[in-house]
């Protein structure tokens, strides 16, 4: 698979404070993404689930230590079943090359409201994972 890191803005390393900081009104690029996932060891990967964050909000967890990192105390739209998450999910491209799972989800009150849950593709970085909340206007 391609490596990951060598995807990002050209010319320019990303400037990753002003990405965090646009991340509270919309959502990030998938070389964003990307820039942040392969570079998790620069952040703070939470040890537990946020309880009803807010809009703009961004967490990174690490499956393999925290399984349940999607019960955030939210209501999500749920499926015909009436117990599952209703999530959709999409494979994101940086380039023409697919690098990123992207699983979003609707809030049941405000269907504005979404939660976004990306990982890399790529081999050793499949257990982290990026969740951004935002409301969309």
């Amino acid at each position: 698979m391609a490596e990951v890191r060598k995807y990002g803005l050209p010319n320019q390393p990303p400037d990753i404070s002003q990405i965090l900081l646009e991340a509270q009104n919309r959502w990030l690029r998938p070389t964003e993404i990307c820039h942040i996932l392969s570079n998790y060891k620069k952040f703070s990967i939470a040890p537990e689930p946020p309880n009803r964050p807010a809009s703009g909000s961004l967490f990174l967890f690490d499956r393999k230590i925290l399984r349940y990192f999607r019960k955030d105390g939210h209501n999500w739209r749920k499926k015909k079943d009436g117990k599952t998450v209703k999530e959709a999910h999409e494979k994101l491209k940086v380039g023409s090359v697919d690098v990123l799972h992207c699983y979003y989800a609707h809030g049941e009150e405000n269907e504005n409201f979404q939660r976004r849950t990306y990982w890399l593709l790529e081999e050793g970085f499949m257990n982290i994972v990026l969740v951004h909340y935002l409301e969309v206007k």
